[in-house]
């Protein structure tokens, strides 16, 4: 056991594996004093928005706390670090409320109790209980075995190895052995170019990650009572983003869809004042060349997005 521990040791430094669940901390716009503003959002947030560019315009200085492959269970508790944010953005999309995808952090994140108690609130199955609980096992395991868990980390980093000694250049918008931290990558790619093959492997991947479909969960109690306490600090933008018209056709159902917009409807009661710009519902985004992946924005999309979300704010003295 020892040897072994020690192996996926080094087997995940040689990789670059990420590990920890340490998070970022950017800053947009002016660098003095506090923030006046905080995102709470995953890398499609970071991804179809440019944030510097809403905070000039706004004339705003906005900060935000990000981590890889995050949702409202994880916004809520980072949340905390902004108390004196007076305008709280927040990104939502079909792909970061499915209750099936599960941050890789989560468990170093949430507290159990918390995820107990809304499991128990939202009436969830036995099975996804258990899935969720044997997550914060499976983080105690990590401790001793890190790659416990990310065989998919571990195949994507031998890849690129072999990639980088035969001197093959990687495309940067594929998978890789590091999880990226939002806001950290932007790209020109297009869905539309990629051969139908890799299409059809990721749609198998992301669907065998993310199983069935959910909204009604542990992630929609978290951000009812993130967009509530957002409220109780100032104004609270809720920005829906786009998915991929692939990923929409390949994963989700029409009742899944009705369940994501009854979610939002249920999230709409909850904080009747907050400000909703529906950024999925844009024609101009519903076409797989404005993503660089299957939920991603890629540069074009990012233009087209950040101009209508600036566009909504600029009649909104409170967003201001």
């Amino acid at each position: 056991m020892l040897l072994a521990a020690l192996g996926t040791h080094l087997v995940a430094s040689a990789l670059e594996i990420q590990t920890t669940a340490a998070t970022g901390h950017k800053r947009f716009g002016r660098q003095d004093g506090q923030a006046q503003a905080l995102i709470s959002g995953s890398s499609l947030t970071y991804d179809a928005v440019n944030w510097s560019e809403v905070a000039e315009t706004l004339d705003l200085s906005i900060e935000s706390w990000p981590v890889p492959g995050s949702s409202p269970a994880e916004w809520e508790q980072l949340q905390r670090r902004s108390p004196h944010a007076s305008t709280t953005f927040v990104g939502v999309s079909l792909y970061d409320l499915n209750e099936a995808w599960l941050c890789d952090f989560r468990a170093n994140i949430v507290p159990f109790r918390r995820t107990l108690a809304d499991l128990w609130e939202s009436g969830s199955d036995l099975a996804f209980a258990n899935r969720l609980s044997n997550w914060y096992a499976l983080t105690w395991a990590r401790t001793v075995f890190p790659t416990a868990g990310r065989s998919d980390r571990v195949i994507f980093g031998l890849r690129d190895k072999a990639a980088a000694l035969l001197g093959v250049a990687g495309r940067p918008e594929e998978d890789g052995a590091k999880l990226r931290l939002a806001a950290d990558y932007t790209s020109e790619a297009r869905l539309t170019d990629w051969p139908e093959g890799r299409l059809l492997r990721r749609l198998d991947s992301m669907r065998s990650l993310q199983g069935k479909a959910n909204f009604a969960g542990p992630k929609h109690l978290a951000l009812l009572r993130l967009l509530q306490q957002a409220r109780r600090q100032g104004d609270v933008v809720v920005v829906v983003l786009p998915v991929s018209p692939p990923y929409a056709a390949g994963l989700l159902s029409r009742p899944d869809i009705e369940q994501f917009e009854s979610a939002l409807s249920k999230a709409k009661r909850a904080v009747p004042e907050a400000t909703w710009v529906r950024l999925d519902q844009l024609e101009t985004l519903k076409s797989a060349d404005h993503f660089y992946d299957l939920v991603h924005l890629n540069m074009q999309g990012r233009s087209i997005a950040t101009a209508a979300l600036l566009g909504t704010l600029a009649g909104i003295p409170a967003a201001q």
